[in-house]
């Protein structure tokens, strides 16, 4: 089991998320604050990082940064409904996936699952096809990297994983069950409010010009053309 550092400056929030991984084999500590939280980081190797946005001192967002400047560690953020700029701004610091408060526990399991899985397949997986060029955007397969004009993209991990799948099928369309199958696992089919939020990122991120590569088919789900269309 992996072993997960807690992060958040309420203490019953901690106490609750760590009695229940700990029921569930985990291994857990936990942080009151930004400060405690990379002062530990830089004490033990953890597995995953739970960390809550809004705290006093060290926000969620600048440990967030200081852990992507260091490590690939997978990053899990927790925020309040009224903090979507904050989140947002996690997503764009390198975490890898958001559990709303209040959550249910079996959510944040499900959550944890799904980075933990797509961990353990980047350190497993192999490709025959190490890039795919799309007019001027290269997706880089064997390096989890992707540029736009020469320019990299700065993908978080599920960022990537979804631009990843649409580029290994492209002008197919993926529906949004089977993508979130793919990326988060087969019990978030549902959860389509997820790709919502990653797929605009991915899409600012690709810029104007080439954001008109990914298509939304309405009801449907998400299609990378392999050249621009009218």
């Amino acid at each position: 089991m992996w072993k997960i550092l807690v992060v958040d400056d309420e203490a019953p929030i901690r106490k609750l998320v760590r009695v229940n991984l700990e029921g569930r084999g985990y291994t857990v500590d936990e942080a009151v604050d930004g400060e405690d939280a990379i002062a530990r980081l830089k004490a033990t190797p953890y597995d995953l990082l739970i960390l809550d946005l809004i705290m006093p001192g060290l926000s969620g967002l600048d440990v967030c940064t200081w852990v992507r400047d260091h490590s690939d560690l997978p990053v899990i953020v927790l925020s309040a409904r009224n903090e979507e700029e904050q989140k947002v701004q996690a997503l764009d610091a390198g975490a890898d996936d958001f559990v709303t408060k209040p959550f249910g526990q079996e959510e944040l399991l499900a959550r944890i699952r799904a980075v933990t899985r797509r961990a353990t397949a980047e350190t497993q997986s192999t490709h025959p096809t190490s890039q795919i060029k799309v007019d001027g955007l290269v997706v880089g397969l064997d390096t989890r990297r992707a540029f736009v004009n020469g320019h990299e993209m700065h993908l978080t991990r599920t960022e990537f994983a979804l631009l990843a799948q649409l580029a290994q099928n492209l002008d197919a369309v993926i529906t949004h069950e089977d993508l979130l199958a793919r990326v988060w696992g087969p019990e978030y089919r549902e959860s389509s409010h997820y790709l919502h939020v990653y797929l605009g990122r991915i899409r600012q991120k690709l810029g104007t010009e080439h954001s008109a590569l990914l298509e939304t088919v309405p009801g449907v789900g998400y299609i990378l053309h392999s050249s621009f269309h009218s």
